[in-house]
Formats: C-alpha cells, sequence, structure tokens
C-alpha cells in the first residue's frame, strides 16, 4: 500500500496523465459550475467537485450538459491535504451527485483526485486543485 501511495504522490506530481481543470477541452459547451465547485472535463463527462471541510459533493453532467444519473456509479477520491493522504468512497446521492466524507480539512493547496465508472463507461479519473 505504501508504494502505491508514493506512486500515486508522484503522478500527481508530474500530471500523471489525470485530467485537469487546465487541459485543452475547448468545444462549444458550457464548463461553469453549478455548484460553485471546480469543474474538470473527464472522457465524455464533466466532474464538478465541491469540497468543504471533511465533505466531498461530486456532480456528473453528461458533455452535451445533461445530468448523468449516477445511481449506478462507483468512485472514489484521493484527498491530498495537510501531508497526509486518504481514501473516501463516493457514494450515489440524488440526481447527478457522489458524496463522500473523511477525516481531511478541504483548504487551499489541497488535492483531490476522482476515479469514476459508471456502467457501459471506461473509468474516468480527474483532478482537483484547490486554490
Amino acid at each position: 500500500m505504501k508504494r502505491f501511495v508514493v506512486a500515486l504522490a508522484m503522478a500527481f506530481a508530474l500530471g500523471g496523465g489525470l485530467a485537469s481543470a487546465e487541459e485543452g477541452h475547448e468545444e462549444a459547451h458550457d464548463h461553469e459550475a453549478k455548484h460553485n465547485g471546480i469543474v474538470v472535463h473527464s472522457g465524455h463527462h464533466h466532474l464538478e467537485l465541491v469540497a468543504t471541510g471533511g465533505t466531498l459533493d461530486l456532480y456528473v453532467t453528461h458533455e452535451d450538459g445533461k445530468e448523468e444519473d449516477v445511481s449506478a456509479a462507483k468512485a472514489t477520491a484521493t484527498v491530498l491535504a495537510d501531508g497526509k493522504t486518504e481514501v473516501v468512497t463516493l457514494a450515489p446521492a440524488t440526481g447527478n451527485a457522489l458524496k463522500g466524507s473523511g477525516s481531511f480539512n478541504a483548504a487551499k493547496g489541497t488535492t483531490v483526485v476522482v476515479s469514476l465508472t459508471l456502467p457501459g463507461h471506461a473509468t474516468e479519473q480527474a483532478r482537483f486543485k484547490i486554490d
């Protein structure tokens, strides 16, 4: 497990091929945060992360702007905060939202890497940095 955490931390530092808010996805559709979070384009979806204290809310929208049904989704978030790493399970909530919580404090400098699997789709990963 320790090797995995070290490898994951190195992947974060090097950009590891994960989608991020800075990558060039320039199609003509809405990239606006609908829940005052951070939006990342990943695969065929827009993922919006709202991180407050020890709580994460992930909203999944199809790239055409329609809310994605996440009732059968599987997701985890790896949170890097205050020099510690914590893996949080994100469970389907209502509509297009997944939610989870942990002992971390999502503050400036926190990095969250989400792994999301929706039925019929390949696993998607996205990296969020709280500024």
